[in-house]
């Protein structure tokens, strides 16, 4: 059997700045104690520029409560590792159908016309009642959220990729 080539130091040394010049949209990164804020900071340190996409209203009607934009982007702007990488913001309400398409497009816009990686972390949280009370309307919500947008916003995703230069 042919024995693969051993990799040299060099190639084993890691870039501490891999996603230097790269550009992210991370959705649901509203809350400092969430998953997206958790993805957000990682890609800053690890050089990309971040939008960070939230909707307070979800957040504030849930049991955890809300964090103000300002303060969620400014934690993110701490673990930046590039200095010429920036972190944005806005929000979104994205059980609107236009909405995935308009926040790739704002999100880009914000980063320099271009976005790399797109983090689909929202979702619609929250207690919908026990098997016996979820109702059609309660359904087409999380449909709307968790299952449409997330189409939508890939497929807004990839038209954006598909008009960039090679």
């Amino acid at each position: 059997m042919p024995q693969l080539p051993h990799p040299t130091p060099q190639e084993l040394r890691r870039d501490p700045l891999p996603l230097r010049g790269r550009t992210a949209l991370v959705t649901g990164a509203s809350r400092r104690g969430g998953i997206g804020y958790a993805v957000a900071r990682r890609l800053a340190a690890y050089g990309a520029s971040v939008y960070l996409h939230h909707h307070v209203p979800h957040d504030t009607a849930m049991p955890w409560g809300a964090d103000r934009p300002e303060e969620v982007a400014a934690g993110v702007r701490e673990a930046l590792g590039d200095p010429d990488a920036r972190v944005a913001d806005g929000p979104g309400d994205l059980s609107e159908p236009a909405v995935p398409a308009e926040l790739i497009a704002r999100a880009a816009d914000a980063l320099g016309g271009r976005l790399d990686i797109l983090v689909a972390n929202h979702a619609l949280s929250g207690s919908d009642g026990t098997l016996d009370t979820i109702d059609s309307a309660m359904l087409d919500a999380h449909w709307a959220v968790d299952t449409r947008s997330v189409l939508l916003l890939v497929q807004a995703y990839a038209r954006h990729r598909a008009a960039l230069p090679p």
